[in-house]
């Protein structure tokens, strides 16, 4: 299953990390935390929509960057990076990093292993 869904899964684990760092940081949730969450949840969702094309292998990731750059527009816009934006910020870097290394294959015979 790992093999399969590797991309959603560490989408999805960053997702979770993201959420517990906000909990975590700062004892309280801030609307820019929640709306990093929220970003988050959605990179998740996204990667594991989006079907493997063996045309564009880097579009899972292409969304995790797109997403992760959001992150920072919204840490920027409100009232600067706190401490706590700032480790969210971080992972959502490092999701982009893991779901580029992270296997994934299709179901319906596109694979790319470690395809970006």
């Amino acid at each position: 299953m790992l093999r399969t869904y590797g991309k959603a899964w560490a989408a999805l684990a960053i997702a979770l990390l993201t959420a517990l760092a906000a909990a975590l940081t700062d004892n309280r949730l801030t609307a820019p935390e929640g709306v990093q969450i929220a970003i988050a949840v959605t990179t998740a969702g996204g990667v594991w929509l989006v079907p493997i094309v063996p045309q564009w292998p880097w579009v899972k990731t292409g969304i995790a960057m797109l997403l992760a750059v959001l992150n920072l527009a919204v840490t920027l816009i409100t009232d600067g990076i706190t401490f706590a934006e700032a480790v969210n910020l971080a992972l959502a870097g490092l999701g982009v990093l893991g779901i580029a290394a992270a296997p994934a294959h299709s179901l319906y015979g596109a694979r790319r292993g470690g395809s970006r």
